[in-house]
């Protein structure tokens, strides 16, 4: 196994491109999205009424260094558009040995 750290974002759909392009600017290389996330939050209770318009959760599994990269290009996203960003601690099953 190896240790990475684990970072979970949830965002509205709509801005999903944004949080992409920034991954992408920044060399993550995978990530994994879950559509159609609902749950409650401060807002209150989220569902998808309108296709496009839900929230979606999506889960990186990186080193310190580029979990600390990944953090401050989200901020702004999420200070502007709101959402949920968790770091944690991970270990990596390594499938390939």
């Amino acid at each position: 196994m190896k240790p990475v750290k684990r970072i979970e974002i949830v965002i509205e759909e709509i801005e999903l491109d944004n949080v992409i392009g920034e991954l992408d600017r920044i060399g993550v290389v995978g990530y994994t999205i879950v559509p159609r996330a609902v749950g409650r939050g401060e807002r209150g209770v989220r569902y998808e009424s309108v296709p496009g318009l839900g929230n979606v959760l999506m889960t990186i599994a990186c080193d310190e260094r580029q979990a600390n990269q990944v953090i401050e290009a989200i901020r702004p996203i999420l200070k502007r558009y709101g959402g949920v960003c968790l770091v944690s601690d991970a270990m990596w099953v390594v499938h390939d040995s």
